[in-house]
């Protein structure tokens, strides 16, 4: 596998919609997130809306969303918001970048990013257990898996 360049995150913007929604509206990339299927154009623009309406970060349910860039291409979209149990990370890569390495380098800079946004390295996740590539990344990064609940494995960092 090739050694992706350094992937920054920084965060989203407007400008950033389009990309992201190409992402959202891909049946690949969302397979394994909620219902499994593309969104639709009213769900992009209500997630987008969230995503930019920067809530105080101490708020529960609060969340940040970053664009990952590998120079200055978009790649993915890494999402972190503030659950009871620590900062939940989610991670979508471009079907384009897919088989390079480019989420195991999102999650290294997520890891760094986050607990510098949030104040706090409880950072949690949860996957789809179909969805064995992730399990991998997350457990390789120094996540646990420490429970099933309404269909996701949950993990928590280590």
């Amino acid at each position: 596998m090739p050694i992706p360049a350094s992937i920054n995150l920084r965060p989203f913007h407007e400008a950033d919609t389009e990309f992201f929604a190409g992402m959202a509206a891909d049946e690949r990339v969302t397979r394994f997130i909620g219902d499994g299927q593309p969104w639709d154009q009213e769900t992009i623009q209500v997630r987008i809306r969230a995503a930019l309406q920067q809530d105080p970060l101490d708020a529960g349910g609060s969340s940040r969303w970053f664009l990952a860039a590998e120079a200055t291409e978009p790649v993915g979209i890494v999402v972190s918001t503030r659950k009871n149990e620590g900062i939940e990370i989610g991670y979508w890569v471009s079907p384009d970048h897919w088989g390079r390495g480019i989420a195991g380098a999102m999650v290294n800079s997520a890891l760094v990013t986050i607990p510098e946004v949030y104040g706090t390295q409880e950072l949690i996740a949860r996957v789809d257990p179909a969805n064995a590539a992730s399990a991998k990344l997350l457990t390789r990064n120094g996540f646990k898996l420490e429970s099933h609940h309404e269909g996701l494995d949950h993990y928590t960092l280590a």
